[in-house]
């Protein structure tokens, strides 16, 4: 299905394929101008929100700095409020895309590792090349790994088909699977195609007893190759990166002050209302505020909710919020930094756009806490 915009001498085509949508801009019928919108949904804990991957965004250099692209942005931005849609994201260039409102959400993770460091570890695992058979046990294992994994893409059984490339977007991806005795899956490294280094883009596991023979293939396998070292791409969090503490290991976290991973709320009512679920499961995890009763608003430049917390559970409505004395006023930009956990209340309450009431601030720390958010590469747009 094909959606025509027209203006002047500007047309925009917006045409479905699959579960994304291809915008093209055509200055004088040439094709000038095109972008991706990719319909996802991804994981903020155990809330699951509806997000537009962004990708694919190009102009023809000879019609570069005439406003095209941010036409076909826009457009982007608005169909994906007109379609419901949550969050937006995308992996951009530094100084362009916060005119839209999109700010860095997330960090670059890396992790090395010295092969001389690994020499001790045993394969006790067998280990075989990915294939169809393996895929949805594979794909149980990422979804039980990510459970609470903020920015993680929810792969569908229907729709996901296997690792599409491995630590950037024209590596192809080599990817093991480990199976025990019984000959069930119970975990899966996935590698760079390549011989000239040895890195990994992406770690699976059903139990930590896999780890000793991950180490010990990923070990064979560089020495096999001449590589003197290992880097993996691991949030720090994740528990392989953790194992590998034992082994010595320098773990890197990379933030950008534009560009990388951005983000921007779409639709702020949505949003919130689907992360209620989440923010009453960190309530009630802190027994000090079993028995909060509180309201309070969340102020934005592109809306405003109310935030109601009763016994452990926490619920979001519209709000008036010129009737409620407590309140958290900050731009949509910060709050999706602070939702995604790559700011927190205490850094943002410093800045000169952001008010928030002080007898606020324990609860917000609780509700929204520092968090290691990611997209493995294989899902990247």
């Amino acid at each position: 299905m094909g959606v025509t915009q027209q203006a002047g001498e500007v047309r925009i085509e917006r045409v479905r394929d699959g579960n994304s949508w291809f915008f093209r801009l055509f200055y004088n019928d040439e094709p000038v101008s095109r972008l991706w919108v990719h319909d996802l949904n991804v994981r903020f804990g155990e809330a699951i929100v509806r997000m537009g991957g962004i990708g694919g965004v190009w102009t023809e250099e000879a019609y570069r700095k005439r406003g095209f692209a941010r036409r076909l942005l826009e457009t982007a931005n608005d169909y994906m409020r007109d379609e419901g849609f949550d969050i937006a994201g995308l992996f951009g260039i530094s100084d362009f895309y916060e005119r839209w409102g999109y700010v860095p959400a997330a960090p670059e993770y890396s992790l090395k590792v010295w092969v001389d460091n690994l020499k001790g570890a045993e394969l006790k695992h067998r280990v075989v090349d990915f294939c169809e058979q393996h895929r949805l046990d594979v794909l149980r294992i990422y979804e039980h790994n990510n459970l609470h994994r903020i920015c993680s893409v929810v792969r569908s059984p229907e729709s996901w088909t296997g690792f599409v490339r491995g630590t950037d977007w024209f590596v192809e991806a080599d990817v093991k699977v480990f199976l025990n005795e019984r000959g069930e899956v119970v975990g899966y490294v996935s590698l760079d195609k390549v011989t000239e280094r040895t890195a990994v883009a992406e770690v699976g596991f059903a139990t930590p007893e896999v780890f000793e023979s991950m180490v010990a293939f990923l070990a064979q396998r560089a020495s096999e190759h001449g590589h003197d070292e290992i880097t993996l791409l691991l949030p720090p969090d994740h528990e392989f990166a953790i194992y590998l503490r034992r082994y010595g290991c320098v773990a890197t976290q990379e933030f950008h002050r534009s560009g990388g991973f951005m983000a921007r709320i779409i639709n702020l009512e949505s949003l919130m209302a689907k992360l209620s679920v989440e923010l009453s499961r960190r309530v009630a995890k802190k027994s000090r505020f079993s028995g909060c009763e509180k309201d309070f608003a969340i102020v934005t430049d592109i809306g405003e909710v109310l935030v109601r917390v009763r016994s452990g559970q926490v619920k979001v409505e519209p709000a008036i919020s010129a009737s409620i004395a407590e309140r958290l006023e900050l731009p949509q930009g910060k709050l999706t930094q602070l939702l995604t956990g790559y700011q927190t209340i205490d850094t943002l309450i410093a800045a000169q756009d952001v008010h928030c009431s002080p007898d606020l601030i324990p609860l917000l720390r609780v509700l929204f806490p520092p968090a290691y958010p990611y997209i493995w590469w294989s899902d990247r747009f």
